[in-house]
């Protein structure tokens, strides 16, 4: 399938409130994200509710980081929670994200696909939750609250694991031999997630290694998107791991 090859950038935004008091979680913002000639609209119809239950168990506020995938029309193509301090404030996001409306990316005027890093804060004593798009990939969390472990959600460490996920189904790109000629011995690596269910999620460029075709990445993407892992555990609990895929372009013959 033809597609734009997806980037992972970190913008810095602007977001303001712009309908007034029309009932808790009515609100919706207007992020306004500008960032090496990236241009970026997001409309937050609908912000997340702080949950019932830990508002009553005391606790007064949380946070969420994940990765928006945005398609170069605009579609939310794919998304993932990265780190939450509980697993109620991912489900609180779940249930409004679908609302969210985005305009397609631009840089330099161009329409492009990308992945956005987004955090969302969670304040009992407020109805406006606060976003903030400028948190990095691997910028986890430090609240200091007593939140149980158990509940928290985060990015495992590779090393932690139980084993290394097995791929168990992997689908080799496929690109003309005259692709490869002129980019002969050139490497992209990807960087993605391995989901609790073995499947791959959010797949981007890394680095390359040497002047690579688009379009030789956007084919590795498109198969490295289709591959099947066995799913990650930690002392036998699923967990979403982060990991790297080398493809190396070069004539066998």
């Amino acid at each position: 399938m033809k597609r734009a090859i997806t980037l992972l950038l970190f913008l810095s935004c602007l977001v303001r409130p712009t309908i007034g008091n029309e009932g808790q979680g009515k609100y919706t913002y207007e992020a306004n994200l500008t960032s090496d000639d990236v241009d970026l609209f997001i409309q937050v119809v609908r912000q997340p509710l702080f949950p019932e239950n830990l508002r009553n168990a005391g606790y007064s506020r949380g946070r969420v980081d994940m990765l928006l995938e945005l398609h170069h029309d605009g579609e939310l193509r794919d998304w993932l929670v990265t780190e939450a301090n509980h697993r109620a404030f991912a489900k609180a996001v779940e249930a409004v994200i679908d609302e969210w409306e985005f305009a397609p990316p631009k840089k330099d005027g161009k329409p492009i696909s990308l992945v956005i890093p987004i955090r969302v804060n969670f304040e009992a004593g407020s109805d406006v939750i606060s976003f903030d798009m400028t948190a990095g990939l691997n910028h986890y969390m430090r609240l200091g609250s007593n939140y149980d472990p158990g509940e928290s959600i985060k990015i495992a460490e590779v090393d932690k694991l139980d084993k290394f996920p097995e791929p168990l189904h992997v689908v080799k790109p496929r690109a003309p031999r005259s692709w490869i000629e002129k980019n002969n011995d050139t490497v992209g690596v990807f960087r993605f997630f391995i989901d609790t269910k073995g499947a791959v999620r959010l797949a981007h460029v890394d680095h390359v290694e040497g002047d690579i075709d688009v379009r030789l990445l956007e084919v590795a993407q498109d198969a490295l998107e289709q591959w099947q892992f066995s799913p990650p555990t930690v002392n036998g609990k699923g967990v979403v791991v982060e990991v790297k895929q080398p493809f190396h372009f070069s004539l066998l013959n």
